[in-house]
């Protein structure tokens, strides 16, 4: 599939424009260390091994010391300074992995508890798939019109839904689960949407290829341990299910892990409001007076 984009790539020389090249070098020293880190903490998790904890921490530590002290770091420490954007990458962090629960557990399950064949798990996930597809183009819309807040709780709104749904009925007949897939997959797309939207927003115009692309690799990596802490959890499955509504025992692992991901994502909700949505109700309520006055 990915050889489709290269009858595109004329299209892209003729209408994206040629951006001066800007003299540098690239860090990679500091972006080996950063890789290096990621690596040793999957790794550790993997294996469970307080070594290749330490020593993954030793990375990070060396990486932070690396782009504080060299002239051309892999990525600036300034734009660290900008509150809004560290917290944003928190949430985008924390939203990713949340998020990758929807195509690498939903295999898990369809396989683990309902012993389906890989081609009936893939028909079980394709409506949630084409759904969130076309549904993704509304999601910009919806913050354009009503505001990326709207289309903010709109997203946590569906992902607690289908999170509360799964966790409840995991076990169930496969259709319930395929239609449950579809609010979540849909409150994801939205969710990065609305994140993309709100942290691009915190950059100045200079920072925002950065920034973005470093929003990017985080999303990566909130990815790669997401399914690292996913497979291990599943590995040590629990005897009982934490929601009570849960009557499956062969789905008790996935229940439990559906539940945690619904109340992770309360703490996201409130780290938005306390961050991004009440400093825009300040700020138009500031507004209003000044325009009063």
């Amino acid at each position: 599939m990915p050889l489709l984009v290269l009858p595109m790539l004329p299209l892209f020389r003729k209408y994206l424009g040629d951006e001066e090249r800007k003299k540098g070098k690239y860090d990679g020293l500091g972006g080996s260390l950063l890789a290096g880190a990621v690596a040793l903490l999957l790794l550790a998790v993997t294996y469970e091994k307080g070594g290749l904890a330490a020593a993954g921490l030793i990375g990070f530590l060396l990486f932070i010391a690396r782009i504080r002290y060299t002239a051309e770091p892999f990525v600036r420490p300034h734009l660290f300074k900008n509150r809004s954007y560290s917290l944003g990458l928190v949430m985008a962090f924390l939203a990713g992995g949340i998020g990758y629960s929807f195509p690498f557990l939903s295999p898990q399950l369809f396989s683990n508890v309902y012993h389906l064949v890989p081609g009936a798990i893939g028909l079980a996930m394709f409506p949630a798939a084409i759904s969130s597809a076309l549904l993704g183009r509304s999601g910009g819309k919806l913050a354009d019109a009503k505001g990326n807040p709207f289309l903010f709780y709109s997203a946590a709104a569906l992902l607690l839904t289908g999170f509360a749904l799964l966790s409840s009925f995991a076990g169930s007949p496969p259709a319930f689960i395929a239609l449950f897939l579809i609010i979540g997959n849909i409150g994801q797309t939205f969710m990065q949407i609305a994140l993309s939207n709100t942290i691009s927003r915190t950059l100045p115009k200079e920072q925002v290829g950065v920034g973005m692309g470093f929003l990017a690799m985080t999303n990566f990596m909130a990815g790669s341990v997401a399914a690292v802490m996913y497979s291990k959890v599943m590995d040590h499955g629990p005897i009982v299910a934490l929601n009570p509504i849960n009557a499956y025992s062969n789905a008790f692992v996935f229940s439990n892990i559906y539940f945690f991901l619904a109340v992770g994502y309360t703490g996201i909700i409130v780290l938005y409001y306390l961050q991004f949505d009440r400093e825009a109700r300040k700020r138009r309520s500031l507004a209003g007076g000044m325009a009063e006055g």
